[in-house]
């Protein structure tokens, strides 16, 4: 799975988009058009012989006898020929047929000799050139309210069961890990007899698959599959969940600031927050199965925050770490270090009565805690 912001056209090694975006070429011969070439062929060769007849006729005895009544006036064959050659257009085929006339085709000729004869090549019959189908992308997001797209689809939840999307949201918390259907079963149907859950999470992961595939064969699932007596959502490689998104770039800031790469861990700890947009599944509000990682997350998007405006405080940022400061602050209304950062940065940037108002803030926080606010920290400018 990547990490990576989805992009609507993204590919991925082994996975294919079907319908939009491939690249589908006929491997039909093209159509020849004999009968239609033929007939311009034949009308050519008429007018020809009318104009041939008469110059020949003109050479050798031009006034050797009087025409007979049953021979076409020698004036009338060219202005015949000229009729005839004004059906031809540019290309040789004829621009109109007499109502009812059907063209007429040589027996024998074939396309290489008409061709020839024309003195034109028809073009040449493109290979086949029909790319690999390719699956469409998958994009899920956790943070904020649960979304989901597949390839331009975006799924929508309301055609199946509340308990059939619990059970999606849980497998996309897992993504990746299989999931007990015992452990399953224990946080959607924790009351339930043990029969009935278990037909219960049958007909949930089954109205799943026909939601996610629905064109798909029944028992070939490439999303929700089964794994023993276990269940997992199976992501392409290339699909996006913020939830890994934010974890792997926590990982690289940490790993670029070990190494004292300090714009590179910035940069990071910023895609980082990009990707935390707000509490982990809030519609699933206090479900026991949540909690620990929804506070886990917010810890960690907190923490994030309040590092990246200690940093840009460093880098002489002041107006970025009131941003970042404020986020944290969003995030965790209870973070000490968010809010002695934000103090400090008003004051760098110069604005001494946000400032104020930021650490009064910061002292009703306190004292909602029941902590003392006339401790060192507030009288020092905190």
């Amino acid at each position: 799975m990547s990490a990576a912001a989805p992009e609507p056209a993204a590919d991925g090694p082994g996975y294919h988009l079907v319908g939009e975006g491939a690249d589908h070429r006929s491997t039909e011969p093209e159509p020849t058009d004999v009968p239609t070439v033929d007939v311009g062929l034949w009308l050519l060769g008429i007018a020809l012989r009318l104009i041939q007849g008469a110059e020949a006729a003109d050479a050798h005895a031009p006034d050797a006898r009087e025409p007979r009544a049953d021979e076409p006036d020698a004036d009338a064959r060219p202005a015949a020929a000229r009729r005839l050659l004004s059906v031809l257009d540019a290309d040789g085929r004829p621009t109109a047929l007499e109502s009812g006339a059907r063209p007429h085709q040589h027996r024998g000729s074939t396309p290489t000799a008409l061709a020839s004869a024309t003195g034109r090549r028809r073009p040449q019959t493109r290979a086949a050139t029909h790319r690999a189908e390719r699956t469409p992308r998958v994009a899920i997001w956790c943070f904020g309210g649960f979304r989901m797209a597949i390839g331009d689809r975006i799924v929508d939840w309301m055609k199946i069961r509340p308990r059939a999307r619990a059970a999606m949201r849980l497998l996309a918390m897992r993504a990746g890990r299989p999931i007990h259907k015992e452990a399953l079963i224990e946080a959607l149907w924790p009351d339930a007899p043990l029969s009935s859950a278990t037909a219960n999470l049958q007909v949930a992961i089954s109205s799943l698959r026909g939601l996610l595939e629905p064109d798909r064969e029944r028992r070939k699932p490439q999303l929700v599959v089964r794994t023993g007596d276990a269940y997992l959502l199976n992501l392409p490689a290339d699909s996006y969940l913020d939830t890994l998104a934010f974890q792997t770039a926590l990982t690289r800031s940490r790993r670029a600031s070990a190494v004292g790469d300090t714009d590179s861990a910035v940069a990071d700890l910023r895609d980082a927050l990009a990707s935390y947009s707000g509490e982990l599944l809030p519609e699933d509000g206090p479900a026991e199965w949540l909690q620990h990682d929804r506070e886990m997350y917010r810890r960690q998007a907190a923490d994030a925050a309040a590092e990246l405006a200690a940093a840009e405080l460093a880098a002489g940022n002041p107006r970025d770490a009131v941003v970042a400061a404020e986020k944290c602050l969003v995030i965790d209304a209870f973070h000490d270090t968010g809010w002695q950062l934000l103090v400090r940065a008003y004051r760098r940037l110069g604005a001494p009565a946000a400032a104020e108002r930021a650490r009064r803030r910061y002292a009703a926080m306190l004292a909602s805690l029941g902590i003392d606010t006339d401790g060192p920290g507030l009288a020092n400018g905190y």
